[in-house]
């Protein structure tokens, strides 16, 4: 017995900035995309979307204005499969009943973006599998129970849809102070309607041997070739008197939260590490860089700061000033905030989901993966980590009409013997 879905939600904890900066130049559209061994079906994969938003029902929602608040409103309307573009994570207006997502395909790929006012990676992901397990099962493939795919006799428990931070995490906590601008290497704006990406593609045991001999995770090696390369374009540009030199370099590193507290939940439940350093005394070696962000990521894990953020920002909803306040009051400030000091926080965004590993016939119908986080005007680059079938890739999500990051992280892994090769996408 499947439980009741309420017919309105409200939107979680983190979706309340990105509703408030979705727009044409910051889409807040992440996407997966899948390719699978054969040419796909349309008619079968249709078939497979509709069974599947059954047991996804806190995705059939349009977002909703209401007095004091959004609201996701559920719909009995069912989402179509969409022809893939060359230009991918483009803008929905959701105010026009819109899904917060979009369904693609062409060929053998099956894609899948969505917006952060409804999910994380995490989520994301388990809603693709999920489609493309039914639609496997449709072709009459059989695919094994796993974690990211809920079939289409699952039970759907209120735990998936509901705020995640705010049944997790207490208000108590030390107060945060805010922390200043950092650098941002400079780039011109391509026009909003495209989204250039550069795949840096890698063997995945020979980065994990690297990483291990300077005990380090892989994470916090790729994050410090991914500062290095920051540092080199700060440098050149503090030369060019474009830059700052007081300004700190601070990377966002996205982390999953139900690594450190299980749950069910497919809705946002994704934090931040910033490790941050500045170059006023000098700058750093590549050696120095993976020492201070693996000592910047364990202090913030086990001093809880972590933690102590996402207090804070829910002391803020519950400030009786804050909760009487009109929508459109909330949303200005959301925004001014944002602006002011949220962009300005990040050099680099890099954003990690891990070794993906699926049961065996179902990996045997997925070639390979194709992750590209959200745009952003600034920092301009936002970037993706996982690894698949003993590949690991970078995946370079871009805003810029240069390659001055691109070039100068391939130069590194280049100085560093790490053999890759890189796919462009790019005007022609």
């Amino acid at each position: 017995m499947k439980n009741t879905f309420p017919k309105n939600i409200p939107v979680d904890h983190a979706a309340q900035i990105f509703v408030s900066i979705s727009s044409p130049k910051e889409t807040t559209m992440s996407r997966i995309a899948l390719t699978l061994k054969n040419t796909i079906d349309q008619e079968k994969l249709e078939i497979a979307l509709k069974n599947v938003i059954e047991v996804f029902p806190f995705f059939q929602v349009y977002l909703k204005k209401q007095f004091y608040n959004y609201v996701f409103e559920k719909t009995d309307n069912i989402p179509s499969v969409e022809e893939d573009t060359r230009w991918t994570n483009r803008y929905i207006n959701f105010n026009k009943n819109n899904f917060p997502f979009r369904v693609k395909s062409f060929d053998k790929t099956i894609a899948l973006e969505m917006s952060h006012i409804i999910s994380d990676g995490f989520g994301t992901l388990s809603f693709l599998l999920s489609i493309t397990s039914e639609y496997l099962r449709l072709c009459n493939y059989e695919v094994d129970d796993s974690l990211f795919v809920k079939k289409i006799d699952t039970e759907t428990i209120s735990e998936e849809w509901e705020c995640a931070f705010r049944s997790t995490f207490p208000l108590k906590g030390p107060k945060i102070k805010l922390t200043p601008a950092a650098y941002v290497p400079t780039g011109k704006m391509i026009p909003v309607e495209k989204y250039y990406s550069t795949r840096i593609i890698m063997d995945l045991e020979s980065l994990r041997l690297k990483a291990r001999n300077m005990n380090v995770t892989l994470n916090v090696y790729l994050s410090a070739i991914y500062a290095f390369a920051i540092q080199n374009l700060f440098i050149e540009d503090i030369a060019n008197g474009k830059a700052d030199k007081n300004l700190p370099i601070r990377l966002q590193i996205p982390v999953n939260m139900r690594k450190y507290y299980p749950t069910k939940n497919l809705r946002n439940f994704s934090y931040l590490y910033s490790p941050a350093f500045t170059i006023t005394g000098g700058s750093y070696t590549f050696t120095e860089l993976v020492k201070k962000i693996s000592y910047s990521i364990r202090h913030e894990r086990h001093s809880k700061y972590v933690e102590h953020q996402i207090s804070r920002n829910l002391r803020t909803e519950k400030n009786i000033l804050f909760k009487v306040a009109p929508r459109f009051i909330k949303q200005f400030i959301f925004r001014i905030f944002y602006h002011l000091f949220a962009r300005s926080q990040y050099s680099g965004v890099i954003t990690n989901m891990g070794d993906i590993k699926l049961p065996d016939n179902l990996a045997a119908q997925i070639e390979s993966f194709d992750i590209i986080p959200c745009n952003s005007p600034v920092p301009g680059r936002n970037t993706a980590l996982f690894s698949y079938k003993g590949k690991l890739e970078m995946n370079i999500g871009s805003s810029c009409n240069d390659l001055r990051l691109e070039n100068e992280i391939i130069n590194i892994m280049k100085s560093l013997e790490i053999d890759n090769s890189v796919v462009y996408k790019r005007d022609t």
